[in-house]
């Protein structure tokens, strides 16, 4: 991952391409990236996988890990280590080497399945029909596990059942309102048995949700970020263009809003009256940060694939595939100690900066006199 971030920041003469109608692809070493309304990845990856769309369908082996993020997910083919997964409907049938996980509406491991470590799935349906070599954890409204789970289980749901096929090496430990249902046929080696809310409990689940939780929100910001560029395209790079032409307003802007919300929202919690636009302040403070953050990743997308071709900039779905790029190796720098995280941040405040700076000119362009007739 490391090699990814230094090619993309440092070298750009390892990226190639080419589009074809809604689609944008690159390569950087043997590590691929896409996205577009429908990716479907039909050839073998040597590196890992990088997808973004509408729907992202992977068939062939991804050598090393896959993170894909969509309306539709499905993963057909082989992962040779970690599967990060994200979306609406989120489907696994090829094998797994290493970890997995996923989030989304509805997550189902079929029958197909070979997942050799470690699962973690969240979502609001979760089905369970292929093998688990390791230990599961699996949060949803509803759990159905049907399948063959070598390690223990941990889940919490509203409605969890055990099928006739499931074969458990280990034991099932649950947290329910309305219990668990276990089929006769069923086979758990460990037992079930309920646990309550003490420490053990929480902090396992809360490691599980953070697992989960930032599947879904870094996965997320992607969809996010696509749409706004997709859906704003001069808004989302006369914003982006604003880092640019002005860094220093736009640290300076992004200061100012990421002090001062707070400090509004402070005061007007004190008085009864305000407490309803406090709240509200909130809401579109939290809206900013995220909107924010993204504005400087568009930034730092935009410029770069200016570097590597200017005319790629009129397409849509090149932004948001070296958006995708960004916010990768925004996430790489974040762990270097120190100038990692302050080079991050300073993204962060002048896209804050940025994004209300180009919607304050738009207000205003709004707001303004019409033009004599």
């Amino acid at each position: 991952m490391g090699r990814i971030a230094a090619a993309f920041v440092l070298t750009l003469a390892g990226i190639s391409g080419a589009v074809a109608d809604d689609t944008a692809r690159a390569s950087i070493g043997d590590t691929r990236f896409a996205a577009g309304d429908e990716v479907i990845l039909e050839e073998p990856v040597k590196g890992n996988a990088f997808a973004a769309a509408g729907r992202v369908e992977l068939r062939e082996r991804v050598r090393r890990s896959a993170f894909v993020t969509g309306g539709d997910v499905v993963v057909s083919g082989p992962i040779g280590r970690n599967l990060f997964a994200a979306g609406g409907d989120v489907r696994i049938e090829g094998d797994v080497d290493g970890r997995v996980r996923a989030a989304g509406g509805k997550v189902r491991v079929t029958g197909s399945a070979r997942l050799e470590e470690s699962a973690t799935l969240a979502g609001g349906t979760i089905e369970v029909d292929g093998e688990v070599g390791g230990n599961l954890r699996a949060f949803g409204d509803t759990i159905i596990i049907n399948g063959r789970v070598d390690g223990d289980i941990e889940v919490a749901g509203d409605n969890i059942r055990i099928g006739p096929d499931a074969r458990i090496g280990g034991r099932v430990e649950y947290r329910s309102g309305s219990g668990v249902t276990v089929d006769p046929q069923a086979q758990v080696r460990g037992g079930v048995m309920e646990v309550d809310s003490g420490k053990r409990w929480l902090r396992k689940f809360g490691r599980g949700a953070a697992i989960t939780g930032g599947i879904s929100v870094s996965l997320g910001m992607v969809l996010i970020g696509a749409l706004l560029i997709l859906a704003m395209p001069r808004f989302s790079r006369e914003a982006a263009g604003t880092v640019q032409a002005k860094p220093g307003q736009s640290l300076g802007m992004g200061a100012v809003m990421l002090i001062g919300v707070p400090l509004a929202i402070i005061v007007l919690l004190v008085t009864i009256v305000g407490i309803p636009l406090a709240l509200l302040l909130g809401f579109g403070y939290a809206l900013l940060l995220l909107l924010g953050y993204l504005v400087g990743a568009i930034f730092l997308g935009d410029f770069v694939l200016g570097k590597v071709g200017a005319a790629k900039l009129a397409s849509g779905w090149w932004r948001v595939l070296f958006m995708f790029l960004a916010l990768v190796v925004l996430a790489i720098v974040k762990q270097m100690p120190f100038i990692g995280g302050l080079a991050v941040f300073l993204v962060f405040l002048a896209g804050i900066g940025a994004f209300t700076m180009r919607t304050w000119k738009g207000f205003r362009q709004d707001s303004g006199p019409p033009a004599a007739a």
